[in-house]
């Protein structure tokens, strides 16, 4: 009877990894073609309290990961690198007089859909932060931190990462890929909150379900978490893009473009004005 309690974690745990699948992950078909998903979103991002107009940008690609750098290599393939998808989610919220810029960049392996890194850069025109999480000890995160705030200036630690335990920053990358040929049953995660923040972070994985539920063309994933619910709305059909995010805070994204395309190499003056006309990048809607 001792071992119960033990077997019911297992239990939880192996339920919550069962609802997600690695088959958008690894579909070459649609990450082998050397161009990124670039995802152009109206928004309103909460800061200071209250939901600011701006743009947000989700760039996802599939690339090459030094495990040893934990950089992309440059030059000819290295036979000890791996295949990465990035998330890199750009926020430039103006904020009265002021301004917040924010990158924050997740990476997880093809081979089996694990976060590898993140990393954020975040500058709120009073100082710059930096904060850094590699998987280097198995199921364990090493974390770093450098902010301006005084008595978190900088700092390391360890993160122990539950079997079923996810960070929010995920969440618009894997709630893409739920299992939706399964029955629409509410499952239950660990989720950790945001770090898209200039803090040091008091990270702690808490209780959050999520569920979804299909309609003709759309797929709604709601995600209950501590502090309120998201709602992810999707493609009802793969890849499943991620159309709407109404999140707990009152921020709101709504997807205005999305391109499939080679987007470094569009950095001439006119080139956005050029890649946004060009009816060949666009994805179907």
């Amino acid at each position: 009877m001792r071992r119960l309690p033990l077997l019911v974690v297992f239990f939880v745990a192996g339920n919550a990894l069962a609802q997600f699948t690695p088959a958008l992950l690894q579909n070459n078909s649609y990450w082998a073609d050397g161009k990124a998903e670039f995802n152009i979103y109206d928004a309103k991002i909460a800061r200071e309290g209250v939901p600011r107009p701006c743009e947000v940008l989700h760039i996802l690609v599939r690339e090459p990961f030094d495990p040893k750098q934990f950089v992309k290599p440059e030059g000819p393939p290295r036979p000890d690198s791996i295949a990465v998808l990035k998330l890199n989610q750009i926020l430039h919220v103006p904020t009265g007089l002021y301004v917040y810029q924010q990158m924050h960049s997740n990476f997880w392996r093809v081979d089996n859909a694990k976060l590898l890194k993140f990393s954020l850069t975040s500058n709120d025109s009073c100082g710059n932060t930096y904060k850094e999480a590699r998987r280097r000890d198995g199921e364990q995160l090493n974390y770093e931190f450098h902010t301006y705030w005084d008595g978190m200036a900088e700092g390391k630690e360890n993160i122990a990462l539950p079997a079923n335990g996810y960070f929010y920053d995920e969440l618009p990358w894997l709630v893409r890929t739920l299992d939706f040929s399964k029955p629409p049953a509410e499952f239950e995660v660990l989720l950790a909150g945001s770090i898209i923040n200039s803090k040091k972070d008091a990270i702690a994985f808490k209780p959050a379900k999520i569920s979804f539920k299909s309609t003709e063309k759309t797929i709604d994933v709601a995600v209950v978490h501590a502090n309120g619910t998201d709602h992810f709305i999707l493609d009802r059909d793969g890849p499943y893009l991620l159309r709407e995010w109404n999140a707990a805070d009152g921020s709101h994204l709504k997807m205005k473009r999305n391109l499939k395309v080679d987007y470094w190499n569009y950095n001439k003056p006119g080139d956005r004005e050029r890649a946004l006309a060009n009816p060949t990048l666009r994805q179907p809607d």
